[in-house]
C-alpha cells in the first residue's frame, strides 16, 4: 500500500463481481443489512462473515468458486461496515449475530455452514450459540470465540492488543479511523499481515468506508463495546455451560501477532468436535493472502 495516497469515500454501489447479486434486508430492529449472494438458491448454503476493517469484498476470491461448486453463497456486510447501516450506540457482537439470523430468516435458508474471519468470528459464533438451529458447522480464520479466561497466558499476550486503545477512545478513535491518508489502518494492516499487504485498489475499497463519519464511529464502537461491555462478561463465562455439537474448525496464520493459538486454549468442553490448524508463513489476512488454501478449507467444511 502506498504510504501517503489519499483515501476516497466508498462508492454508493458495491464493486461488481461476476455472478453476485446485491440485496438489502431490514432486520426486526430496523437496520438495513447489505448482502451479496451468489450461486444457486437451491444449493447447500454457506455464510461468509468478514472482519475489520473489511466488508463482503474480503471474500471476493472464494465467492465465484463456491458458487461454481453449486453452493448458495451468502456474504453480508455486518452492521457498521460496507453498505450496511451504521447506527449509533454500542455494537454488541450478540446483537450483530442477531442481524445474521435475520438475514437467514429473510432468505429462507438454514441451517448453514458459517465461515468467519477476525471480528466476524465472535459475531458468527454468537449466531451459533444464540441460534444453534441455524448453524451446521463453523470455520474460523484468525479469529476466536466469545470465550476468554484471564490467566498468565492471556496476561503475557495482552501487549498485542495495544492497537485497540487508540481506536476505541471516544473522539480519537473515529478521527484516526477516518484519516484521509488512512495511515493508522495502513500501519496496522502491515503489522498484523506478515509479508502480505493489500493492493492500493483493495486498500481504497476497504478503507474508503471510513470516510463516512458513521462508519468510522461504528468501527471505533466495535472495539469500544468489546473492551467496555463484552470482555468482562466473556471472561465471567457468558456462555459457560453451552455445548457446541456441530463441527468447528480453526485455521490460524502464525505470522499474526494478535490472534494466536494462545487465545484458543480455553474452549474446553464448549466444543465437542473441534480441530485446530496452524499455518506457518501466513498472517492475519490469510483469507486474501492465501485464498486457495482458505477455499480448500471451506470446501472441506461443506463436506462435513
Amino acid at each position: 500500500m502506498a504510504t501517503h495516497a489519499s483515501i476516497a469515500p466508498l462508492p454508493t454501489s458495491p464493486p461488481a463481481l461476476p455472478g453476485v447479486e446485491h440485496r438489502w434486508i431490514t432486520t426486526p430492529g430496523g437496520i438495513r443489512i447489505h448482502v451479496a449472494v451468489a450461486g444457486p438458491e437451491t444449493g447447500p448454503p454457506v455464510l461468509l462473515v468478514h472482519g475489520f476493517p473489511q466488508h463482503w469484498w474480503e471474500w471476493r476470491h472464494q465467492i465465484p468458486a463456491l458458487a461454481a461448486d453449486g453452493y448458495h453463497v451468502i456474504v453480508p456486510d455486518l452492521r457498521g461496515a460496507g453498505w450496511s447501516d451504521a447506527p449509533r450506540g454500542p455494537y454488541r457482537k450478540a446483537e450483530m449475530g442477531g442481524d445474521l439470523a435475520a438475514v437467514l430468516n429473510a432468505l429462507g435458508v438454514g441451517p448453514v455452514k458459517v465461515v468467519a474471519h477476525d471480528w466476524g468470528g465472535p459475531v458468527a459464533f454468537c449466531l451459533l450459540l444464540e441460534h444453534p438451529e441455524k448453524v451446521s458447522g463453523f470455520l474460523g480464520f484468525n479469529t476466536l470465540a466469545p470465550v476468554l479466561t484471564v490467566d498468565t497466558g492471556l496476561l503475557r499476550h495482552a501487549w498485542a492488543f495495544w492497537y485497540q486503545f487508540p481506536m476505541l477512545t471516544p473522539g480519537l478513535g473515529p478521527r484516526i479511523l477516518g484519516q484521509r491518508d488512512g495511515r493508522y489502518l495502513r500501519m496496522l494492516a502491515r503489522w498484523v499481515g506478515g509479508d502480505f499487504d493489500w493492493s492500493e485498489e483493495d486498500t481504497q475499497i476497504f478503507l474508503g468506508q471510513m470516510q463516512d463519519p458513521a462508519k468510522a464511529y461504528a468501527g471505533s464502537q466495535w472495539y469500544r463495546t468489546f473492551q467496555a461491555r463484552e470482555f468482562a462478561p466473556w471472561v465471567r463465562g457468558r456462555y459457560a455451560g453451552r455445548r457446541v455439537r456441530v463441527p468447528v474448525r480453526w485455521v490460524t496464520g502464525l505470522d499474526d501477532p494478535v490472534v494466536t493459538p494462545v487465545l484458543h486454549r480455553w474452549y474446553g468442553d464448549l466444543l465437542t468436535d473441534v480441530e485446530y490448524e496452524h499455518i506457518a508463513g501466513r498472517g492475519h489476512w490469510i483469507v486474501e493472502e492465501d485464498p486457495g488454501l482458505c477455499l480448500d478449507r471451506i470446501r472441506g467444511l461443506m463436506k462435513l
